[in-house]
């Protein structure tokens, strides 16, 4: 194949051959990553019509047909709503050919016959639902709370008591780190933006205390043997230690189950299992395979590496296996009913604490490809490459992320199933969803295997289709979506999130100018969330002082101490002045950004629980994997402790009055 024959099929396949880097200047892909990708993105394009068309209402749909005229012009065709009533009409011809149906204003899933062909018309409604009033609320990483008992991971337990007592004091949303499920056989592998299905629930965080008494808890730690002064230590220390804390956790959730659930599955567990499906058993078959798999050796952990016969999940081989295993299979379809048990009672408590959005859960923008997603949905995800971002401002080599994520061509090809399954494995428990790297709805740098992240390229998704399939799932359960759009965006990649209902995020050391210039409080976009910080940045308060910056580094220390006149005019509304750089000055700036961040005219202000307690610790680096304790700092103390700390009363006082609940 010619370089020129190569760059076309790259073009229709949806890689862009040029592209523009964060500086504005014109980048071309190499002839030598072409060849690596192409071949992979045209094994999963499908041919054929699509089996799911995808619109919004008052709009004229165009339909993959020319259909057959027969005589006439205008066809005919039959619509068939979710709730059974049926419509039909005519289409009107273009005049390019193409037939396109009439405006329908009902949202869902429906059925469209055309003559010979049959489509699901899915219908969104024009925007998500919108955040309605000005609010408040908190984020907080989930493992890094504390509760009594807790084995040494923060659970959905602790997240129930923090929504309570935050929703008291007047916030309303909790947005919660990701509950997707990992690799139940290996809690080693801990990363929360890097799991194993988007579809399915971290079964370490399930609260065995919303389903069984306090009693049954304490027979089943005795049946499974764990060790009270061993438990103490997890459960004392600052840091979290995941292998032997996710063994014991697990080990009392299958006491749990073999005492109380085995022997007499209540009905609540039986229709859950009737509820999830194939889906559902696929996904403990996964978890099963991979344990035992897992034991044979480090290849053992990657699907892709399985003896043959087992890589799929539609074979006989897989078949037969979950035939011999069934009650393994039975114990994993267990843990993602207790999980989702928790969330549901975490939603139920916050709704009752007064918040008025609730939980808002995160949506990953990729999986592990060695994960149950991968094995699972095989036709939509490209398992061989991974995403990240080419080199810019942030990281000067770029980023490789590791993970992967849905073929574009594998989407269309297969109705969007798995796009949806993971959409309604979130919405439903919240009420709200923050999409990490929302960007990734139109355009993701894909990299091939082995290379690293300067040999990637942009690959385009059906954008105008993910948007509008996310809002009609949003509306369905009466949530709202947040975009984290933070870094090089298109802008009218940000207005279509404008149009269709998507809030934006306007993170406090991102806001400036084109200059460079700290925005004002009024400057404040209104169509995004206004928060301090998030999890990939420092605290204030370790921002403040410069503790994320080596000690060696001059240039870095002196170019901090820039920002922080900058931004200390800004918070304090007034002339720059040399501010205290003391762990006293840190607090009264903290006081100060968390007062700005309230009194701009966006429509919810979220704060770390970091930031609200004054606490210097960074969930997550970016780029590190060994020189800091990424995802396994727990906060210094209980719930109802951080928040009756004098610095957090404080914060809570300021939110408060700067946006109190009508």
């Amino acid at each position: 194949m010619s370089d020129q024959t190569l760059k076309r099929q790259a073009t229709r396949l949806g890689l862009q051959v040029n592209w523009k880097d964060a500086q504005g200047h014109r980048r071309r892909v190499s002839v030598d990553t072409l060849r690596r990708l192409v071949p992979l993105l045209e094994s999963k394009a499908g041919s054929g019509a699509p089996s799911l068309l995808v619109t919004e209402t008052g709009v004229s749909t165009p339909l993959p047909t020319n259909g057959a005229k027969n005589g006439d012009n205008e066809p005919t065709f039959a619509l068939i709503f979710e709730d059974g009533r049926q419509i039909e009409g005519r289409l009107r011809r273009a005049r390019d050919g193409k037939l396109h149906l009439p405006r329908i204003a009902h949202a869902g899933y429906h059925t469209l016959s055309t003559g010979r062909q049959e489509f699901t018309l899915a219908i969104a409604p024009r925007q998500a639902p919108p955040i309605t009033e000005r609010g408040w609320g908190l984020t907080t990483q989930i493992y890094s709370l504390r509760a009594q008992n807790d084995g040494g991971i923060g659970h959905l337990g602790a997240v129930a008591d923090l929504a309570k007592r935050a929703g008291t004091a007047g916030a309303d949303a909790l947005l919660l780190s990701p509950t997707h499920a990992m690799f139940a056989s290996n809690s080693a592998q801990y990363s929360p933006y890097s799991p194993s299905s988007r579809q399915f629930f971290n079964v370490l965080l399930a609260d065995p205390a919303c389903t069984f008494d306090t009693a049954t808890l304490q027979a089943a730690r005795k049946h499974a043997h764990l060790n009270p002064a061993e438990l103490h230590q997890l459960e004392t220390a600052l840091l979290i230690d995941w292998p032997r804390a996710g063994h014991l956790r697990l080990k009392l959730l299958r006491a749990l189950y073999d005492l109380h659930i085995a022997p007499a599955p209540p009905i609540e567990f039986t229709e859950f299992i009737r509820a999830g499906g194939m889906e559902l058993q696929q996904h403990a078959i996964f978890e099963v395979l991979h344990a035992q798999s897992a034991r044979r050796g480090p290849r053992g952990g990657d699907w892709r590496l399985w003896p043959i016969a087992i890589r799929s999940p539609g074979s006989p081989e897989t078949a037969h296996f979950a035939h011999e295993m069934m009650r393994e299979i039975d114990f994993h379809r267990f843990l993602q009913w207790i999980t989702s048990r928790s969330l549901l009672a975490v939603q139920e408590c916050a709704r009752k604490s007064g918040m008025r959005i609730g939980l808002i859960g995160d949506l990953a923008v990729g999986v592990d490809p060695a994960g149950s997603e991968c094995w699972m949905h095989q036709g939509e995800h490209l398992s061989e490459i991974s995403i990240g971002a080419p080199p810019d401002a942030l990281s000067r080599s770029g980023q490789n992320w590791g993970l992967t994520t849905f073929s574009p061509h594998g989407l269309r090809a297969n109705g969007y199933r798995g796009f949806i399954a993971m959409l309604r494995a979130n919405l439903p428990h919240m009420g709200g969803l923050r999409i990490d790297h929302v960007m990734g709805l139109r355009r993701l740098w894909i990299i091939p295997k082995g290379e690293g992240p300067e040999d990637g390229a942009y690959l385009t998704y059906p954008s105008a289709d993910l948007m509008r399939l996310s809002t009609l799932e949003a509306s369905r359960a009466n949530a709202v979506l947040i975009g984290e759009d933070l870094g090089t965006v298109e802008p009218a990649f940000r207005r279509d999130m404008i149009r269709h209902g998507l809030t934006g995020m306007n993170v406090l050391p991102f806001q400036r100018d084109a200059d460079g210039t700290f925005l004002t409080c009024k400057q404040w976009s209104r169509t995004a969330v206004a928060m301090t910080t998030t999890h990939d940045l420092p605290p204030l308060a370790r921002w403040w002082q410069g503790l994320d910056l080596a000690r060696t580094d001059t240039t870095s220390q002196t170019e901090r101490a820039a920002e922080r006149t900058a931004l200390w005019a800004t918070v304090t509304d007034r002339p720059a002045s040399e501010p205290p750089v003391s762990a006293t000055g840190a607090a009264t700036f903290v006081d100060r950004a968390i007062s700005f961040v309230a009194d701009t005219p966006c429509p919810l202000t979220l704060v770390p629980l970091e930031d609200l307690a004054g606490l210097n610790e960074q969930p997550n680096v970016p780029g590190t994997t060994t020189s800091h304790p990424n995802w396994r700092q727990r906060y210094p103390a209980p719930v109802r402790t951080l928040l009756t700390r004098r610095g957090a009363k404080k914060h809570l006082s300021i939110l408060q009055t700067a946006r109190p609940r009508t």
